[in-house]
């Protein structure tokens, strides 16, 4: 490692102790374009990236330091990647359940998670929302600000603690420990690459995979004693649901039905184009300010851009689909979770504009169909719900969405929601959507 390269190495350690995730990768990637012969820079990347959450991106770096450079951390880091891909299905199960507001479920899951340091972002702002809808603030502080000492612009997780500070949760006097907290925590890591690291990690990561599954069998046995109450409670839910749909009135099925009939007529007709603000677009990506690159190139068609603009356009798209998306989609998100459907229709809107090849794609599309349903807006629901459908017939999802698609579907065609309810029940024998009202509709 030359002098310039190790300057620049240490810088991203720097930033990642400060809590600026983000930078050091991009430092990484800064080094990593002029030779792939650098280890440690390499096994740094992929710790990062592990840390965010992104597995295959981690495995597919420890690939090329293995493949390259011979490196013995990297491949030990590889072998221990099957426990973290069981803990990624188990995150996802987790926020699964705190959409149902199943928050014991969601917080056991998640302490599984936290046996290793994967995706440790979003499962401490999992158990601080958790915490928080438990009413135990200043547990849902310990673990929003263990994940904000790692990306201190972790969207979802900067709300909670504005919400937590609004409630008088942090004091003053927060400031002076938090240089210690963050030192503590950033060490492990910086101690793990500088010295050779894989055994002072691997603890965390090379858990005993057997153990994990047995959690979630005792996780998947309390659940089973609980499933009669969530069937029942569902089944009072969706007699609710039905009574609201048979006293709609018939101004409001017109109105869904024009609001449907505009939406793809814009669709078919598409926008016109307008001209780039280059200059503009250059100052906003320098500030970071996501939703002005979206209002700037919203309406400019890539064919119209100028041969000068190109480069500063593919930088905003490129911005757009990584970042951009995954701002979007956070806010979508908090916005569906405290009930503001408007404001989470925009920002779920803005997500899905940019999120073809994103891992977020999968989350966006589902949330956009459900807030479409919280709305009543049930003809775009069920596109939406359809669309999902389509993309992701095994995803995370799945079991809501034919759920919902049984319902949506069962005054206007019979046999389609007939097949919905059949696919759901075979394919998900011990979904907790599998209930009467369903099974009265695969009947039918």
């Amino acid at each position: 490692m030359n002098r310039r390269v190790k300057k620049a190495y240490d810088k991203a350690m720097d930033y990642y102790e400060k809590g600026k995730i983000n930078k050091a990768l991009e430092l990484c990637e800064e080094i990593l374009s002029e030779g792939l012969d650098n280890a440690p820079v390499l096994n740094f990347k992929g710790l990062l990236l592990y840390q965010k959450g992104n597995l295959n991106e981690a495995i597919t770096v420890w690939k090329i330091n293995e493949d390259l450079n011979n490196d013995e951390i990297a491949r030990n880091y590889i072998r221990d990647s099957e426990a973290d891909e069981k803990r990624l299905e188990l995150y996802k199960q987790g926020e699964k359940a705190l959409k149902q507001l199943n928050i014991e479920r969601a917080l056991e899951l998640f302490k599984i998670c936290l046996e290793s340091d994967f995706n440790t972002i979003k499962v401490n702002t999992g158990i601080g929302i958790c915490y928080q809808k438990k009413g135990d603030f200043y547990k849902a502080k310990e673990y929003v600000d263990k994940a904000l000492r790692i990306d201190q612009s972790a969207v979802t997780a900067k709300i909670i603690q504005k919400e937590l500070k609004e409630n008088g949760i942090y004091s003053e006097a927060k400031n002076s420990s938090k240089g210690f907290l963050i030192g503590v925590t950033s060490l492990f890591v910086v101690i793990a690459i500088v010295a050779g690291g894989y055994l002072v990690f691997a603890k965390f990561k090379n858990k005993d995979f057997s153990g994990i599954i047995e959690q979630v069998k005792n996780i998947g046995t309390k659940q089973e004693k609980d499933s009669k109450t969530v069937e029942e409670k569902e089944n009072t839910t969706e007699e609710s649901k039905d009574f609201i749909e048979i006293k709609e009135s018939a101004a409001q099925e017109k109105d869904q039905e024009s609001q449907d009939a505009k939406a793809e007529e814009i669709v078919k007709e598409g926008p016109q184009s307008k001209t780039l603000d280059t200059e503009k677009l250059k100052t906003l990506i320098s500030s970071n300010d996501l939703d002005g690159v979206y209002e700037q190139l919203k309406d400019v068609k890539a064919e119209a851009v100028s041969s000068e603009g190109a480069e500063i356009y593919n930088k905003a798209i490129k911005l757009m689909k990584n970042e951009g998306v995954l701002k979007f989609y956070d806010y979508g998100l908090w916005y569906f979770n405290q009930g503001n459907y408007n404001d989470a229709e925009i920002s779920l809107d803005k997500a899905y504009t940019y999120c073809e090849g994103n891992s977020y794609k999968e989350h966006v599309l589902f949330y956009r169909a459900s807030n479409s349903l919280k709305k009543a807006e049930d003809k775009i629901a069920l596109k939406r719900y359809e669309e999902y459908y389509s993309q992701y017939p095994k995803g995370v999802y799945t079991e809501e969405a034919l759920y919902q698609l049984a319902l949506l579907t069962n005054f206007a065609d019979k046999e389609k929601s007939k097949k919905y309810a059949n696919t759901l029940m075979n394919n998900f024998p011990r979904s907790i959507y599998v209930n009467d009202k369903l099974a009265t509709i695969a009947r039918s």
